[in-house]
């Protein structure tokens, strides 16, 4: 009976690691970030609409928010465009790929962050201080051989939303980023990323 059991059980444990997703990190970036919402109850969808840098926090539908000085010598603002919003890192964190000589922190593995209201936020140029009870380490950025899905974000297994900050057409509206906890009226989504070429940006604003 032992030989038996032994016989059916292994090819199932076989079987079942075969089948079953394997979860990889993805490579460091750059990035671009879109939200990815194919509901089952409503009609308001979203395939990869990017994650936009602005106000030290990020949107969809707003236009990235970024600077490039015109004094500088020997520096040619035309190589920084600032129209996209480009990242690095994901494996526990992430911050903004920038121009600027430095970077866009003091400490450029705490950049991107989640404010204790739940909004995802950026530091301000030159400065890598994190407000009391933000959270800055836990993003997970990886991708699935077993079935060739999308490079996906996450946050220590966190929900993330959208909640609107203007009126209009659902998919009109701006929106901005939370990770766990929102505002009113949230919708929740996914995040995919998507490689990119970077920096796009001299700095965020």
């Amino acid at each position: 009976m032992r030989a038996l059991t032994a016989l059916l059980v292994g090819p199932t444990v076989t079987l079942a690691a075969a089948i079953a997703p394997r979860w990889y990190p993805a490579p460091e970036g750059p990035w671009t970030a879109g939200v990815w919402r194919v509901p089952a109850t409503d009609d308001v969808f979203f395939l990869g609409e990017a994650i936009n840098a602005s106000g030290g926090k990020f949107y969809v539908n707003k236009n990235t928010s970024s600077y490039c000085p015109g004094n500088v010598e020997n520096l040619d603002c035309s190589a920084y465009p600032g129209s996209r919003t480009i990242f690095t890192g994901g494996n526990n964190t992430v911050f903004l790929d920038v121009g600027v000589p430095g970077g866009q922190q003091a400490n450029a593995k705490r950049i991107v962050y989640i404010a204790e209201d739940g909004s995802l936020s950026y530091t301000i140029p030159h400065s890598g201080a994190i407000p009391d009870g933000a959270v800055a380490t836990g993003f997970d950025r990886v991708i699935s051989e077993s079935f060739g899905a999308p490079v996906v974000l996450g946050h220590s297994g966190q929900f993330w939303l959208m909640c609107p900050v203007s009126e209009g057409e659902p998919r009109e509206r701006t929106y901005q980023i939370y990770v766990g906890k929102g505002t009113e009226n949230c919708l929740n989504t996914g995040v995919r990323t998507y490689t990119a070429t970077g920096p796009d940006a001299w700095e965020y604003m």
